[in-house]
């Protein structure tokens, strides 16, 4: 592979902008090539090729000079995190009453303290991930450079590039001689060995190790997920064309759609999280980072795309079986509909480390927070799958009848087949935006600054729970009027309805998009840096704010007897789960620019605060460390005069 190609699909996103601008000098050497005079001309060549080097390792010190600064400033904030994390240590370590032994003078090995040790083993490996991010981003730099001055002395003579190499580049704290940076990393992998693995270097090596930078899809992820999809839209035609023989049975078809509304919504959204994944991944964003997965075991999209297809491929086969149960010599077909009820819970909570399994309990663990909203600390994955509840309520209250669907067939009652809300949907469609509310009053009250963004944030979702109510007292008194504008609470409802809609419009589109920052010029209504192409912004907008409104084309159809409620939320449930599918690309990329702007790379692990004295300490820890740094530079630097 060409460094070029290299250097575009190694580099660390959130980074981005500190980089060697390569492209675009490698792009000013082959202009000054293609416009260079006739070398037969030797004076007018010589002059053409003195003043190109010139303006060129002026151009190339200068980004040296901006490199450098961001690397210094990493390399900073790196030996602060590492003098910490030692001085943390020694305390943990003080009150383990042990005698002191190891690689560190006065360190004694951890005692058998599970919670510090978790800690301790979040944050060192968490740390290291970071100074192998930063030695990267060291060596695709240096070699940038290196790339760059041999490229302009192979076409422009005489050769200066190995004189600038020597003069600036090996003189740099970016130089890939007397590395402080290579230390630091041995050091971390030695701390880790002895105090977290108790001496067993495999061990620390397998929590340490990140998989090298654009390493490929294992082929048998490929091979699954390519015949389980395969399969999957084999069988959705054949149930499709299926479908059609229940037409001449209304109420089996009726019976159908509403026993498998619930599955095939999370069939399609399924499917929509495996394109957002994969579009994230093909972008730069990184999303790895933003839900604070485990970069050392990321899910890639084949393994989303392989859990997706093998749930949809047994639900299509389960609605084959339903449709045709009297072929398989089946009395009772309507016993097939509980494989999509019961599957994705199996999936879940299944505790075999198969299918995803680092995904599944990290979903597990959000759902508990959620759950626990108003007592546990708020982080980005929380309430980014809290929204994504509130995408999919529809299919929650369909799957909670499913249920009582089977709890009434199973006891031979004479409503099982009816299918209408009951008070307990209701207080399933208030859930979602209370998990919300409650978590955006949490991050207010943990938040030292109180923001009011989250106050305003908290009343969108309250919003929508007086929406779900009057909506459900409205319903609830339409048989006393003959028609339903005769309702004083359809009024309600609609006036609710119209208020909502236009506050949470709002705030996807300037808070969650971070759009209508610029308001003239190529990027109108839009922002600065675009991701995406500029249209699918103006699209999402528009998308947005008609799904949005969807509600008033089914309010009228509905009141015109012209589509039966039923259907209009089969629609409705279908443009939200497209309309969540939408807002979660335009969502992650303003929370990815906004670690683009912080530079944030990796997580930050909190481990406990530093007292006065600790803080004595890990200033005395950086002062030797960059004392070290500062003499590894002048002995580089003789040893560059001396050659």
């Amino acid at each position: 592979m060409k460094f070029g190609k290299t250097f575009e699909s190694h580099l660390t996103s959130e980074w981005r902008q500190q980089y060697i601008n390569y492209v675009e000098l490698k792009a000013m050497i082959r202009t000054a090539v293609e416009n260079a005079p006739d070398s037969r001309n030797k004076s007018v060549y010589d002059v053409y090729c003195l003043e190109f080097k010139d303006e060129f390792f002026t151009r190339l010190t200068a980004e040296l000079k901006r490199v450098n600064e961001f690397f210094e400033y990493k390399m900073a904030e790196a030996r602060r995190k590492h003098a910490t994390l030692k001085v943390k240590l020694l305390y943990m370590t003080a009150h383990a009453g042990e005698k002191p032994a190891g690689v560190i003078p006065g360190l004694p090995p951890l005692a058998d303290q599970p919670r510090n040790v978790r800690k301790l083993e979040r944050a060192y490996s968490e740390f290291y991930f970071s100074l192998v991010l930063l030695n990267n981003f060291q060596q695709l730099n240096y070699t940038g450079f290196y790339r760059l001055s041999e490229k302009c002395d192979k076409y422009f003579k005489p050769p200066t590039g190995v004189r600038w190499i020597r003069t600036y580049l090996d003189t740099a704290s970016i130089s890939l001689d007397g590395d402080e940076l290579h230390d630091m990393i041995i050091d971390v992998e030695n701390i880790y060995t002895q105090y977290i693995a108790h001496g067993d270097r495999a061990k620390a090596m397998q929590k340490l190790r990140v998989p090298p930078l654009g390493q490929s899809t294992s082929p048998g992820y490929v091979f699954s997920a390519g015949v389980l999809l395969g399969l999957f839209l084999v069988s959705a035609v054949v149930c499709v064309i299926s479908a059609y023989t229940m037409f001449n049975n209304p109420e089996l078809f009726s019976t159908f759609t509403r026993l498998y509304r619930g599955p095939f919504s999370l069939m399609l959204y399924s499917f929509c999280l495996v394109g957002n994944v994969y579009v994230w991944q093909s972008v730069g964003i990184n999303h790895v980072l933003i839900f604070e997965l485990n970069p050392r075991n990321q899910t890639v999209p084949v393994k989303l795309l392989s859990t997706a297809s093998f749930y949809s491929y047994i639900c299509t086969l389960s609605m084959l079986m339903f449709i045709h149960y009297k072929e398989f010599g089946v009395k009772d077909s309507l016993y097939f509909p509980l494989i999509g009820l019961v599957l994705p819970l199996v999936l879940l909570i299944n505790p075999i480390p198969i299918l995803n399994y680092p995904a599944r309990m990290w979903v597990l663990n959000c759902f508990g927070r959620i759950l626990a909203a108003p007592f546990r600390y708020v982080t980005f994955a929380d309430f980014w799958l809290a929204d994504q509840m509130n995408s999919m309520v529809q299919c929650i209250v369909d799957f909670y009848q499913l249920i009582r669907f089977y709890i009434r067939y199973s006891f031979n009652t004479g409503n099982t087949f009816d299918f209408e809300p009951d008070f307990v949907v209701p207080v399933l469609r208030c859930l979602p935006a209370w998990f919300r509310l409650a978590q955006c009053l949490k991050r207010y009250w943990d938040s030292k600054a109180k923001p009011i963004s989250y106050l305003v944030n908290a009343f969108t979702y309250g919003s929508t729970l007086i929406v779900v109510i009057l909506s459900t007292i409205q319903s609830e008194t339409n048989h006393k009027y003959t028609q339903l504008f005769e309702n004083p609470w359809t009024w309600g409802y609609i006036i609710s309805a119209f208020v909502s809609t236009i506050y949470c419009t709002s705030w996807d589109i300037l808070q969650d998009y971070g759009l209508f920052k610029v308001w003239k010029g190529r990027n109108v209504f839009l922002r600065e840096r675009l991701v995406y192409p500029k249209s699918f912004y103006y699209f999402a907008i528009v998308a947005d704010l008609s799904i949005r409104f969807f509600w008033l084309l089914e309010l009228y159809l509905v009141s015109n007897d012209l589509v039966l409620p039923y259907n209009c939320k089969t629609l409705s449930s279908i443009c939200e789960i497209v309309r969540r599918f939408i807002w979660n690309f335009l969502r992650l990329e303003n929370e990815h620019l906004y670690n683009c702007g912080n530079y944030r790379a990796t997580r930050e692990i909190f481990v406990s605060a530093l007292s006065s004295r600790d803080e004595l300490l890990v200033n005395s820890l950086v002062d030797e460390s960059r004392r070290n740094s500062l003499a590894s530079r002048r002995e580089l630097h003789l040893d560059g005069h001396s050659r």
